[in-house]
């Protein structure tokens, strides 16, 4: 199948982990330890690693004497253990022993960390605290990727905006972004990223293609199509001109009128891996542009390979209606399908969590399959239907695995703080709970708040 005739469906292709590496500025370190199975000292040259935890699984490799895999899960004679592939495979616990992982070597020369000003860091992630919403920063020395930035209640556009205003505050100074991702087209994800596209022209755009007649949509597609230089990708359309007929609206104070956009496409969003950068690669598992009942169904999830380390940015996808963690996702949801086709490649270490903590997300099946340590939940005060998110269960859920960061943590006083990103004391609860997350050329994660003021 070539791509141009890929249907708007499941994506899902796994690719090697990428170990060049460059180097970023850095803050506190989180944790270098994690654990590890290795050999026994009864070894003598090494241990089959079996597909299944018995001895009728069919065998996938060798845990040779001295070596150690990244350590998943135990059971009864048998532990999981992870392989570079990320895929899962069993060994004996007999002829092993669990211990202390030592940080991941250093393959690729660093850049001069003068010439970034600070040395230690590959690769900085940032969780923008827009309120109740979503955006999020990743760059290495060599790219810049948003993906997202929207809001339900920080709605200040132009100086007031508050991705912008953040990406202001940063050293180096973002002076160009090269890729734009739109996980869906509701507000809390698109709102503020038209001032994005107008101010940093981005090279390329993903969108999953579903349309959304809403002011904040609208503005993001009329900066794609004031765009010449961009290459604008979506589930639904191959190379070449797309007319989009836009209806007469009130946007903002202005009149807009019926018109036709002429929007220039890349290629199809497809199973290809994309080089982002330097060690940096981006594979979107999950892409729909079809009509379905709710906008969280079209959320392009991505992953980010940067060094070492796993990403997995999960916009609103979800695996059902509000249920227990303990409920597995629904066959025909996107956590249900990514789990039936590309279980391996939705292996990570860093979680951006699905649907700001909401209980139709993040279900434990999912969950233990993606692995991650750290998940970051970018949440606000302004109620979904009747809940106000993060949902309790599924905090819990994720604090018994791991370091949990969130953007709600001070939305209480948040509004009224004189020193905060953006906009002071002006009643929102954006701009007061950043969250930093980096990534050593050793593969070392750091995760912390980024408080700060402009």
């Amino acid at each position: 199948m070539t791509r141009s005739s890929l249907r708007p469906e499941v994506l899902c292709k796994w690719i090697a982990v990428v170990t060049t590496v460059a180097v970023l500025q850095g803050v506190s370190a989180w944790a270098e330890a994690a654990d590890c199975v290795t050999t026994s000292d009864a070894v003598v040259k090494g241990v089959t690693l079996r597909s299944k935890p018995s001895t009728t699984g069919a065998p996938v490799g060798t845990l040779k004497k001295g070596e150690s895999l990244p350590f998943v899960s135990s059971m009864p004679r048998w532990v999981e253990v992870r392989l570079d592939s990320g895929d899962s495979a069993f060994v004996s616990k007999t002829w092993t022993d669990l211990t202390t992982c030592a940080a991941p070597p250093v393959t690729a020369t660093p850049m001069t960390p003068a010439s970034v000003g600070g040395a230690g860091v590959g690769y900085e992630l940032h969780a923008i605290d827009v309120g109740t919403g979503l955006s999020v920063l990743v760059r290495g020395l060599d790219f810049t990727l948003l993906y997202d930035a929207g809001s339900n209640d920080d709605l200040a556009l132009g100086a007031g905006n508050r991705t912008m205003a953040y990406l202001k505050t940063l050293s180096p100074p973002v002076t160009k972004i090269d890729h734009v991702i739109l996980s869906h087209p509701h507000r809390d994800h698109v709102e503020l990223l038209a001032d994005v596209v107008n101010a940093f022209k981005p090279h390329e755009v993903w969108n999953s293609g579903a349309y959304n007649d809403i002011c904040g949509y609208r503005n993001f597609l009329f900066a794609i199509a004031a765009d010449t230089g961009v290459d604008y990708h979506t589930a639904t359309f191959d190379e070449g001109n797309e007319a989009v007929p836009i209806k007469a609206a009130r946007c903002y104070g202005v009149d807009q009128p019926d018109q036709t956009l002429t929007l220039k496409h890349g290629k199809r969003i497809g199973h290809d891996p994309i080089a982002l950068g330097q060690g940096a690669v981006m594979t979107v598992l999950y892409a729909d542009g079809s009509p379905h009942a709710s906008f969280n169904e079209n959320s392009l999830v991505v992953r980010l390979d940067l060094g070492s380390r796993r990403i997995l940015l999960m916009g609103d996808a979800e695996a059902g209606g509000r249920q227990s963690p303990t409920v597995a996702p629904t066959n025909a949801s996107i956590e249900g399908k990514l789990l039936a086709c590309c279980a391996a490649d939705i292996k990570a270490d860093l979680l951006i969590v699905g649907h700001h903590g909401s209980k139709t997300s993040s279900r434990k099946a999912f969950i233990d399959q993606v692995g991650a340590r750290v998940f970051v939940i970018s949440a606000g005060p302004t109620k979904y239907a009747s809940v106000v998110l993060p949902d309790a269960e599924i905090v819990d859920e994720l604090e018994a695995l791991g370091q949990t960061f969130r953007t709600d943590l001070n939305d209480d006083t948040c509004g009224d703080s004189a020193s905060k990103v953006g906009p002071d004391s002006d009643g929102k609860a954006g701009g007061c709970d950043n969250v930093l997350l980096t990534i050593s050329p050793a593969g070392v994660v750091s995760a912390d708040y980024r408080r700060v003021a402009d």
